[in-house]
């Protein structure tokens, strides 16, 4: 498959071609629906199902952690086999740790037709999931193909453009293989990422710090001296855990219990809903939020990841200066939200000038999909 500069435009429209000619797939209402995997968003699909007078038999699992889960039986697929031979399945799994291709392969394995995908659940229950990370109304990424045909030609290189191309039509159930798909170089520091920080003492910002971990890779990249660090982490559980790594060991860190945002804020902070974490109206904590160009006003920085449950939007706007004053290296989260693909690449483009800016995939699903902006060397 071509993807080169002026292939994309023909290229993504061509997939919106194919998203048209896709035979439309639905949960039918006049039978039982059982539900491939009974995690957070198996059982978000039952409710949503229960909720539109479906009739939910079961959830299906490999190997069931319980013999029922919100009232209804938990089965493996030789007991599914034997109870009802013919089911119906819906596949409730969405997350990175296990490629949707796998899934697939164990239903057909256990002598099923393949579950309805999520993208086709969603289309019919969306709104009763709400936010689910990238997943999204195939209807509204068709919509916005040809402006994601002039993302793709401003990315670096032959393999941006492809992961690009090929993400999108996962998501629209063309390209189901991508799901297992992951790009060769390590997710943040990578050859994209290390060579502009060779040589110096580096500043370094992290987003949506977790326990450390991020932190914790980049001390150990051979050549890489991080002479600052500035970790932020509003998830109170993920803060403990990350002080905990960091605090005494590493004096050039400094952890903030505190989320990034454009501006100064309290805003609601949604933990423990299963693949992450949210800022939302809906939140269960309150989480004081600052905008880099407040936080760190004058130091130069070198580097900034954003990993912020989809505030990604949010955070850039709100370090602007920073990055026209600075131009540090960019790793910024794409999967949050069905938009994030085409809106912060765009975003990105106003702010960095005289950059390159690269797509990699991290892990399975979609899941971890970053952009990387990287500063031109002889600007």
């Amino acid at each position: 498959m071509q993807t080169g500069p002026t292939a994309c435009t023909d290229a993504f429209l061509r997939l919106r071609e194919q998203a048209a000619a896709q035979p439309a797939r639905r949960i039918d209402a006049g039978r039982p629906v059982w539900i491939f995997g009974a995690g957070h968003f198996g059982r978000a699909l039952a409710r949503a199902m229960q909720a539109q007078g479906l009739a939910v038999a079961g959830f299906v699992e490999t190997t069931p952690q319980a013999p029922e889960v919100q009232g209804l039986p938990v089965l493996d697929w030789p007991a599914l086999a034997r109870t009802a031979p013919q089911a119906q399945l819906a596949l409730g799994i969405l997350n990175r740790r296990t490629p949707y291709d796998q899934l697939v392969a164990l239903t057909t394995q256990a002598g099923f037709a393949a579950p309805l995908m999520t993208w086709e659940i969603y289309d019919q229950f969306g709104p009763a999931l709400g936010w689910r990370f990238w997943l999204g109304e195939r209807s509204l990424l068709v919509s916005q193909l040809e402006r994601l045909a002039q993302v793709a030609e401003r990315l670096g290189d032959d393999e941006s453009r492809e992961t690009l191309l090929r993400l999108c039509a996962f998501r629209l159930g063309l390209d189901l293989e991508f799901s297992s798909f992951l790009s060769a170089e390590p997710q943040y520091f990578n050859a994209l990422t290390l060579p502009p920080l060779q040589g110096k003492a580096i500043t370094y910002i992290d987003c949506g710090a977790y326990n450390g971990d991020t932190y914790a890779e980049l001390v150990q990249q051979p050549g890489i001296t991080c002479g600052q660090a500035f970790l932020l982490e509003p998830d109170p559980d993920n803060y403990a855990a990350l002080v905990r790594r960091v605090a005494g060991q590493h004096p050039q860190a400094v952890c903030l219990p505190l989320a990034a945002a454009e501006q100064y804020s309290i805003l609601s902070f949604a933990a423990g809903q299963g693949e992450g974490s949210a800022i939302g109206s809906g939140g269960n904590i309150h989480v004081a939020a600052a905008a880099l160009d407040q936080i760190v006003p004058q130091a130069q920085v070198d580097f900034i990841k954003l990993d912020v449950e989809g505030a990604e939007a949010l955070v850039l706007r709100g370090a602007r200066h920073m990055i026209e004053r600075c131009r540090p290296v960019l790793a910024v989260s794409l999967y949050h939200n069905p938009a994030d693909i085409w809106e912060l690449p765009e975003l990105l483009f106003s702010l960095c000038q005289n950059y390159k800016f690269y797509i990699r995939q991290h892990c399975y699903n979609s899941f971890d999909s970053v952009l990387y902006a990287i500063p031109c060397q002889d600007f």
